[in-house]
């Protein structure tokens, strides 16, 4: 029952849980086959604003608890578009009766949670498509993309798992080295199911790849843990990060994401075009997720070879149990594309555009080498990166500093203070180290060559089939 009084007579219920007597929307019983089955069905309760669409004959909720200025039917129709498009690659029917998306819209936020037939969101108000702006903002493209991550979970995780997660184990922590797959494939297929939809453009796309392999590039844990390990030490290390989490750690989340693009343009050029990711995940709905049996450690790996043969075992080798470089450069070019690197332009540059800057003037730019964030007294060093001009200095995370050649600095001036320096100068810091202030001689840097791009090049009629197929979803 809701509560008692005036203020709460608007209340209303948002949930995927089976209903028993209550009414649409409403208090009431509601019935879970399980335990499993119970915790795995969020609930709102209160005032909220509520819209529903149908995507394949399922019916989907969208809930949206807090203050916002949704453009409500546009919402719909965008994620209508999108759902329709995961629904597609695995196949009808939908696993599932009716799909809430529950959204908590804040001044600041951003996360979700997938669960059997709902998602648990949190993102700005502002990411919301606003009524009258017709263009998808860059923040309305995260939000998207944070649905498409949610919603293609309801098979790729909570149907297709990890035989160590065949039943969860709620007393203890449960260990795989599939990470890479569950949350990485799930990664790849977000964004990429946005443009098969045509909620964003084939440029927009390149641009987001080309920041993920920027972000990739600027992570020195790449070369010291592999994709299986870090899948492996989720529960130790990913969800206990410190300040040297990124010399020493790579994201499963974002690495299996262009593990997935490599093995999906693979799959694509072994099979001359003949099969894809695509089918690799239907064969894992089919042979697991439809079945309720776990996937074996090696089962992906057994599958894809099932479909593109054998020889993808080197494959696998180097992307998951090696820490080398993936062939992103040669797999992209096959389906025209080319990959581009430079040093950044500013410390705000995340890749994904070419450079404004001649290649000259890139050079001269320096860096720390430091990850910063601001600090009342200065610039404190959330992380200081291997190899960088501040390691070599001795100086550490959880260092503020304060001077740059003797004038105070801050992060809104960072950028501008180092500019007057060259590479190869050295340079007087003062640092706190805790409540020490100390003095060191900093040699400057140039930028690495870690900032990426996509652009689509003059190829032939074959590499641009390919490309088409490739982002469309269509045949070669």
């Amino acid at each position: 029952m809701p509560p008692k009084g005036a203020r709460y007579r608007g209340w209303r219920v948002a949930t995927a849980m089976r209903r028993k007597d209550a009414p649409l929307h409403g208090f009431g019983v509601y019935r879970a086959a399980s335990y499993d089955e119970l915790i795995d069905h969020p609930v709102e309760m209160g005032a909220f604003t509520l819209a529903t669409f149908t995507a394949e004959g399922v019916p989907h909720d969208v809930a949206i608890t807090g203050r916002h200025r949704a453009d409500m039917g546009r919402l719909c129709r965008d994620l209508q578009r999108a759902c329709e498009q995961h629904i597609r690659l695995f196949g009808r029917p939908a696993p599932m009766d009716r799909y809430v998306f529950l959204v908590t819209a804040l001044g600041e936020g951003y996360g979700g949670l997938e669960h059997r037939a709902s998602t648990a969101l949190l993102c700005s108000r502002d990411d919301l498509p606003q009524s009258g702006v017709r263009q998808v903002t860059e923040s309305y493209r995260t939000f998207l993309g944070l649905c498409s991550h949610e919603y293609f979970h309801t098979w790729n995780v909570k149907r297709i798992k990890p035989a160590a997660f065949v039943p969860y184990d709620l007393a203890q922590e449960n260990y795989t080295r599939l990470l890479w797959a569950f949350e990485g494939i799930t990664s790849y297929y977000d964004d990429l199911l946005l443009v098969r939809a045509g909620l964003i453009t084939e440029a927009e796309y390149l641009e987001m790849l080309g920041r993920s392999i920027t972000t990739l590039l600027r992570n020195a844990g790449r070369m010291k843990q592999t994709v299986a390990d870090a899948s492996f030490d989720a529960w130790i290390k990913y969800y206990r990060p410190d300040e040297n989490s990124p010399n020493a750690q790579v994201s499963y989340y974002l690495k299996g994401s262009l593990i997935a693009l490599c093995l999906d343009l693979t799959i694509r050029q072994r099979s001359r075009g003949r099969k894809s990711l695509d089918d690799l995940m239907r064969a894992l709905w089919q042979s697991y997720g439809q079945t309720g049996v776990g996937v074996p450690e090696d089962g992906i790996e057994k599958l894809a070879a099932e479909i593109a043969g054998p020889s993808l075992r080197g494959f696998f080798d180097r992307a998951l149990r090696s820490t080398d470089e993936l062939p992103l450069k040669a797999l992209l070019a096959n389906v025209g594309i080319a990959l581009t690197s430079r040093p950044a332009e500013s410390m705000s540059d995340a890749g994904g555009k070419p450079a404004s800057l001649p290649p000259a003037k890139l050079g001269e730019r320096v860096t720390l080498g430091a990850r910063t964030a601001e600090d009342p007294a200065g610039v404190k060093l959330t992380h200081v990166l291997d190899g960088g001009a501040a390691q070599a200095a001795g100086l550490a995370g959880g260092d503020v500093v304060v001077a740059i050649d003797g004038l105070k600095v801050s992060t809104r001036n960072l950028e501008k203070r180092l500019a007057a320096f060259q590479p190869g100068e050295t340079v007087p810091l003062h640092v706190f180290r805790r409540d020490e202030l100390l003095e060191v001689q900093i040699e400057m840097r140039a930028r690495p060559i870690d900032t990426c791009a996509l652009t689509i090049v003059a190829a032939d009629r074959a590499a641009a089939n390919r490309r088409k197929a490739w982002l469309h979803g269509q045949g070669a």
